[in-house]
């Protein structure tokens, strides 16, 4: 079951975007170099700026110390900043590098070469080893059972879904003129998405699904947003 959860987990994290990305490049031009952007935009705003600054720069000063006692305010911090980080690169991204690429197909591209790369690079990488660690008779030890396995497969596809649905948002913003309030409200649906992963197991002890079916319902939203605002132009 184990081995089965993991090809599963894989499907989602590589087959899933590499399936979807063929089919938008068949049916949508440029929607490759959409993909392509999405993905250095999460590169650039996370592996590259954030990231590097909470692990390297950030542990060198007191408060950030302190405030890692109070999971509010750690939680509403790094769901914040994850939101300013990648929403505003989506945002240049989309309005300096995707000019006249403003249709709903450009936008699920870009959408999800930003959750598809993450789900690449952050987790797919995993599940690769523990396929390679149970055919070599070394199953004993993954650090995870089957069902924490499609719990994680199952998380990307929320994060994907909230790529997408931000992308979306963004994407509209920039084409209609109206770019500063869909850069918020993709923010502060970020910061939703991201801060509950920290408060809500601390402060209301919610376990793994918990949090997964807060992620699925922020995603989902996202998503239903951004696909309302295309559909509104139409």
């Amino acid at each position: 079951m184990l081995l089965v959860s993991l090809i599963i987990g894989i499907a989602v994290c590589y087959g899933l975007p590499i399936a979807g990305l063929v089919f938008l490049m068949q049916r949508q031009k440029g929607a490759g170099k959409a993909f392509i952007w999405g993905a250095l935009a999460f590169v650039v705003s996370q592996l590259m700026i954030r990231v590097p600054i909470l692990q390297l720069v950030l542990p060198n000063f007191g408060w950030f110390a302190v405030m890692q006692l109070y999971p509010w305010r750690y939680g509403l911090f790094l769901g914040l900043t994850a939101g300013l980080a990648e929403e505003t690169a989506r945002w240049i991204a989309v309005r300096c590098l995707l000019k006249g690429k403003d249709t709903l197909r450009h936008g699920l591209a870009f959408g999800l070469g930003h959750g598809g790369i993450e789900a690449m690079l952050l987790i797919g990488p995993n599940m690769a080893v523990g396929v390679v660690m149970l055919l070599t008779g070394q199953a004993a030890l993954f650090p995870a059972d089957w069902a924490s396995v499609l719990v994680a497969a199952a998380e990307r596809i929320f994060a994907m879904a909230f790529h997408v649905g931000a992308s979306l948002l963004v994407l509209y913003g920039v084409r209609e003129r109206k770019g500063f309030r869909y850069w918020v409200l993709a923010v502060v649906l970020h910061t939703l998405v991201d801060a509950a992963v920290v408060i809500l197991p601390s402060r209301f002890g919610a376990g793994i699904f918990g949090i997964e079916l807060w992620a699925a319902a922020v995603g989902g939203a996202a998503l239903a947003l951004g696909l309302l605002c295309f559909r509104r132009r139409r």
